[in-house]
């Protein structure tokens, strides 16, 4: 805990403003593909192992999301705050289209690449001063990361197979 109980902004270097922004972009995607599969959706969940595998990857995601919003509960930081409740409902979204079976493919593929290119300039984020405003060592953040980034990877190559 940073050892306030009030709400504070915190400065942020500038790679994690350019993480921000290109994640944001990437839940403009996101927010994007589900209005447009609205009234789209073909069958529940197309059952095959592309989907399946890239459900049960978004599926882990969102979670780990619903904990970080946690987190940044007990941060009290505003920014960051308002960053993971426009992610975590972002991923939720996206989550839905797929098991809803829709074809959001080109949605998902921008999606998954800007986020992984956002964790990647996160990761370099832990070595490179000033670091994030965050309490983790730079080994435990880039591996954090590096899960979330494995995730992202993964859904952007399945969407080219």
């Amino acid at each position: 805990m940073n050892g306030t109980r009030w709400w504070h902004v915190n400065r942020w270097p500038p790679l994690a403003k350019a993480e921000t922004l290109i994640k944001l972009a990437a839940f403009g995607f996101a927010y994007t593909a589900f209005a447009g599969s609205i009234g789209r959706a073909t069958v529940p969940l197309a059952w095959d192992v592309r989907s399946l595998v890239q459900v049960a990857i978004l599926g882990v995601l969102s979670l780990g999301l619903v904990v970080a919003v946690r987190d940044r509960w007990r941060r009290r930081e505003v920014v960051s705050m308002v960053f993971v409740l426009i992610n975590a409902p972002a991923h939720g979204l996206l989550l839905v289209v797929l098991l809803r079976g829709a074809n959001v493919d080109f949605w998902l593929s921008l999606f998954a690449t800007l986020m992984l290119l956002g964790d990647v300039i996160k990761a370099v984020s832990f070595y490179v001063p000033p670091p994030p405003a965050r309490d983790l060592s730079p080994a435990a953040g880039t591996a954090l990361t590096g899960i979330y980034a494995l995730g992202y990877a993964v859904i952007f190559a399945l969407e080219h197979v």
